[in-house]
């Protein structure tokens, strides 16, 4: 349960964090692509943690 709470809140911070990135990159006048296909891998890796937390939390509810 613990761990499914602190994936989801780990997912949480990495799309905060990726998503201000990602702007900020697009916005500069000298953004490059690497920059930025690392902010939307950061992406996709928070929404599959939150995923996960999500899954681990309603097993969690399941089995007790």
């Amino acid at each position: 349960m613990l761990i499914g709470r602190i994936l989801n809140a780990l997912g949480v911070l990495f799309i905060f964090y990726c998503g201000i990135m990602l702007v900020t990159t697009f916005f500069t006048d000298r953004g490059n692509f690497d920059m930025m296909t690392i902010g939307f891998f950061g992406l996709l890796n928070g929404f599959i943690a939150m995923e996960v937390g999500h899954i681990v939390i309603r097993l969690h509810y399941k089995d007790v």
